[in-house]
């Protein structure tokens, strides 16, 4: 928690992500009551703490949304899921402005090339954010339809999640933690 506070991120930020997660892994071992309640908690979290336009705040809402499904509330879950789509459409352009900190690498040929290219190196992760973005949106699309999500995502969080606590790290949580049925 120190670092990621020095690194300028509030206690909610981290909380947040770590509901999400707790969730996520709940409902992947087939438990419901536990993560039923994070879901609840990480979405009071995100109402009170982020702002509107806060991606991690959509992400909120569609795990509501998938909460909802599961305990047979169809019709309010796919409204939900709706207005989560629609706000999805304002997260796009943010990938293309998000900003990125330096990571640690595994080898010296990576710190150099990261420094000598660096700007090149931040457009790369703004596209690649951008993809993560596209496809969050085609997850919650599906979601609404009733249809089982086209790309994985709590699965991808483990290995994608970056090691530096920063604004890509805040929006990558947010299209990777979107809860779906395993």
């Amino acid at each position: 928690m120190r670092i990621a506070l020095n690194a300028g991120w509030t206690r909610s930020d981290l909380f947040w992500e770590r509901i999400q997660e707790a969730a996520n892994r709940g409902f992947s071992e087939a438990r419901f009551l536990r993560p039923a309640m994070l879901v609840l908690a990480g979405c009071g979290l995100a109402c009170l703490r982020f702002e509107r336009k806060d991606p991690r705040r959509i992400t909120s809402f569609a795990n509501l949304a998938f909460l909802l499904n599961r305990i047979g509330a169809r019709r309010l879950a796919r409204s939900c899921y709706t207005s989560t789509c629609a706000a999805w459409t304002s997260v796009a352009p943010q990938a293309s402005h998000v900003g990125v900190r330096a990571r640690a690498r595994s080898s010296l040929f990576h710190l150099r090339m990261e420094a000598k290219n660096w700007e090149s190196y931040k457009a790369n992760m703004r596209v690649r954010l951008g993809a993560f973005v596209n496809e969050a949106g085609e997850c919650l699309a599906s979601l609404r339809d009733g249809e089982d999500p086209p790309h994985r995502l709590y699965s991808r969080w483990k290995g994608a999640k970056p090691p530096v606590f920063d604004d890509s790290r805040k929006l990558l949580s947010a299209c990777l933690l979107i809860l779906h049925a395993p």
